[in-house]
């Protein structure tokens, strides 16, 4: 996959505390940038659903999606999938991603509490596709083309830990 999906190598939030690495409906996360050339348009924080049943579930049941907030839906390799509201409580915005990252496509999903659901596809093929709360993406002015980058937050490992804590000797 060429989508930059990677371990973060340091993962502390800036003050030597430990970025959390689950969230609380225990999805991996990762952190998400959107840029246009050298300047960064939109960055979020996303559960990563990386499998069938995390692709299930989705965003279903959330009520609240903060504006630096998202899912991030990584497939292994370029899909034309569709994707539905059904018992999603909320409208959001996608964007789809292809092999490159560039950004294929963008649609806004309104909440469907029940069958029959209208599907949602990118016009074109795609390799990841982001959820953020509706209107996040015009008021940060992604376009098609910009670059998403997703970087998977890793666990810190106790030898991380302790390198990180241990103090020179002379």
């Amino acid at each position: 996959m060429s989508l930059a999906v990677s371990l973060v190598a340091c993962n502390s939030g800036g003050g030597g505390t430990p970025l959390q690495t689950t969230s609380a409906r225990g999805f991996p996360l990762g952190d998400l940038t959107v840029q246009r050339g050298s300047t960064q348009v939109l960055s979020v924080t996303v559960e990563i659903a990386d499998n069938a049943k995390a692709w299930e579930k989705g965003l279903m049941g959330v009520t609240n999606l903060a504006p630096n907030q998202g899912m991030a839906f990584v497939f292994g390799g370029t899909v034309n999938d569709q994707f539905w509201m059904k018992d999603t409580l909320i409208p959001l915005d996608i964007l789809f991603a292809g092999s490159s990252g560039a950004v294929v496509d963008m649609l806004t999903m309104t909440p469907c509490p029940a069958d029959p659901c209208p599907t949602y596809a990118s016009s074109q093929p795609y390799q990841t596709a982001v959820e953020v709360a509706s209107g996040v993406l015009a008021k940060a002015g992604v376009h098609t083309g910009d670059v998403v980058h997703l970087s998977r937050r890793a666990p810190a490992t106790a030898a991380a830990s302790t390198a990180a804590t241990a103090s020179p000797t002379q």
